[in-house]
């Protein structure tokens, strides 16, 4: 017996989605001291975050048009087991070698669950609501990496990085019995029997609808942008700003909050605005900051609130523009939800990863890079959501 035509609950929904925020950013203050502890240069333990993404945006692929077929609880099922797999192995980890193996499991497992859930929201609301929706769950669950700093440093100083691996296993089998308790299955074409390689022919057919690619672009960027934040920052405090990862994680808070702001200005005014406006303010917001934000890189007194407080009001951007975009996406064919979460899905970390691996070498060259990239970045979602907005249409 299935739940179609069931709503999950908003516990339901936030713990699934946290689990990919969290394994991304309690690991971020541990960064400067996993590279002295396995001897490795920084760019070699930023692999822990690009390849976290990597796997993140290829399992979307599949699990995705899989979710389709199959229904949505069966993947995240599996999404969750697999993330407690790979912390569990994480954990006992003895070289930089599994460790990464493990953080490939992680975002296997969390990216999947973390994708699902959009299309789940999408199975059971429209356009607007389910933009609405998003930035709700988003906005209750940005305590998630607003913590995950602060509580990663705190672990690693108090107990060692290997306890931030044993606190993500249990966190992870708890969500896994609350899905198992708790999870309606909710993907209307549940039991369609097509040939596994069909599933995939939707992904043309997403890729010829103009404002499906457009808020991917948007929400592509607006995302690499805040990866990149997440692979340079800890590097600029600590070994350029001189100071501790503890005071990473705390002015990383600032720009939870700012986040968090964002999503609940979208959860508020997307229903009587609409979604494309609500993007289309966020992405200016966000453009405004990254303005102020780089001629603050250039001065030679260059602080951590110099570098936090602008980020943080491009993160008010972001928490609009995120939810906006990615509504407006999956809503561009409402019946392949789960194929263009999936496609969205990877496409946005694919690109997060590749601007990962370029911050990690363009950081420790000139620490200021960073904030020219998210200008860069923010300008092209920009662009992208002008060139869409002609094209704009009714709720479906």
């Amino acid at each position: 017996m299935t739940g179609i035509g069931l709503k999950p609950t908003l516990v339901v929904l936030v713990a699934m989605s946290a689990l990919q925020p969290l394994a991304l950013n309690l690991v971020a203050p541990a960064a400067p001291n996993l590279s002295r502890h396995f001897s490795a240069s920084y760019a070699t333990i930023q692999l822990t975050l690009t390849l976290f993404l990597v796997a993140v945006a290829l399992t979307q692929l599949v699990s995705g048009p899989l979710s389709d077929r199959f229904g949505r609880r069966p993947c995240v099922i599996a999404g969750i087991a697999l993330f407690v797999v790979g912390s569990l192995l994480g954990a006992v980890a003895p070289s930089i070698e599994v460790l990464l193996l493990a953080r490939v499991l992680q975002g296997a497992g969390s990216g999947s669950v973390f994708s699902l859930s959009r299309a789940i929201i999408r199975d059971t609301a429209t356009r607007d609501q389910a933009a609405s929706q998003i930035a709700t769950v988003t906005m209750v669950m940005v305590v998630a990496p607003m913590v995950a700093p602060w509580l990663g440093g705190q672990i690693e100083t108090a107990f060692g990085w290997r306890m931030i691996l044993w606190f993500m296993t249990v966190t992870g089998s708890i969500v896994l019995l609350l899905t198992l308790l708790r999870l309606p299955e909710t993907a209307a074409n549940l039991g369609q029997r097509t040939p596994l390689l069909g599933i995939f022919r939707a992904f043309p057919e997403l890729a010829r609808n103009r404002i499906f690619v457009l808020n991917v672009v948007a929400v592509s960027t607006s995302s690499s942008a805040f990866f990149a934040f997440i692979a340079a920052a800890p590097y600029i405090v600590v070994e350029t700003m001189g100071r501790g990862s503890d005071v990473y994680g705390t002015y990383f808070i600032l720009n939870a909050l700012g986040y968090m702001l964002g999503n609940f200005a979208m959860a508020r005014l997307v229903v009587r605005i609409g979604a494309p406006r609500m993007v289309h303010i966020g992405l200016v917001i966000s453009s405004i900051a990254m303005t102020i934000a780089v001629p603050l890189a250039l001065r030679t007194d260059w602080s951590p609130l110099m570098l936090f407080l602008p980020l943080a009001l491009n993160a008010l951007g972001n928490g609009m523009t995120i939810p906006g975009s990615t509504a407006e996406g999956l809503s561009a064919r409402p019946e392949l939800a789960g194929s263009a979460a999936g496609l969205m899905g990877a496409i946005q970390l694919g690109l997060s990863a590749l601007m990962t691996i370029l911050i990690s070498w363009l950081v420790t060259v000139w620490p200021p890079s960073l904030v020219v990239l998210m200008w860069l970045l923010t300008a092209a979602g920009l662009i992208a959501i002008h060139l869409g907005r002609r094209d704009a249409s009714p709720d479906r």
